[in-house]
């Protein structure tokens, strides 16, 4: 039974980890404000 509970605990804390880094990335990796540093606008207008 306690080999059971401790793969159960396990299990989850694996799937809340990777869920963790993911939601991370979705705040931090996808945030749209560091695409004008990368790739300004354009001053010259056409």
């Amino acid at each position: 039974m306690g080999l059971y509970v401790v793969t159960i605990i396990g299990y989850m804390a694996a799937i809340l980890g990777v869920g963790a880094l993911f939601v991370h990335y979705l705040r931090v990796g996808l945030d749209s404000k560091q695409s004008e540093i990368v790739d300004p606008k354009p001053t010259t207008k056409y």
